[in-house]
């Protein structure tokens, strides 16, 4: 902050560790409230018609594939982002810890089994988009706890 009181802003990368991640430190009602947004968006996106998405152009030969990993590595971290950072503690027994990650895998299974059956119109079962999903989701997981364990935990939870 200046001496006029113009506050000065300085790029993501260049903060102090230990302010680094402020940006993500907001409270319980509104982190769930990204997520259950997000997880809406999720659900129209696996379930509307195959024709809903037919004049998105292909850059690659297996974009779908990418795009299943992407948009469960980022519901997997909004997930461990809004869920209490004491569930996730080594001596936790709670079912947070082990039946969370296990819930979301199953869901990423179910999406790809009933997506022909809800969203009809050329959806269909694809063991790659199952594979994608389960894969996007670890890697989220995963990815999410490095970042914490790199902050310490401070600021993020």
């Amino acid at each position: 902050m200046r001496a006029g009181g113009d506050v000065i802003a300085i790029p993501f990368w260049t903060a102090p560790v230990e302010t680094r991640w402020q940006v993500l430190n907001w409270p319980g009602w509104s982190r769930l409230t990204v997520l259950a947004g997000f997880f809406a968006a999720v659900n129209w996106m696996i379930f509307a018609p195959a024709d809903t998405f037919k004049d998105i152009h292909q850059f690659l030969a297996h974009q779908d594939k990418i795009v299943h990993g992407a948009i469960f590595l980022a519901l997997a971290m909004l997930v461990r982002w809004s869920t209490p950072a004491k569930a996730f503690r080594v001596n936790s027994a709670g079912w947070l810890r082990y039946g969370l990650p296990l819930a979301l895998i199953l869901y990423a299974c179910a999406t790809e089994v009933l997506q022909p059956l809800i969203g009809g119109g050329g959806r269909q079962f694809e063991w790659l988009d199952m594979a994608s999903n389960v894969a996007g989701l670890c890697s989220g997981w995963l990815l999410f706890g490095v970042a914490i364990a790199g902050s310490n935990g401070r600021t993020v939870r």
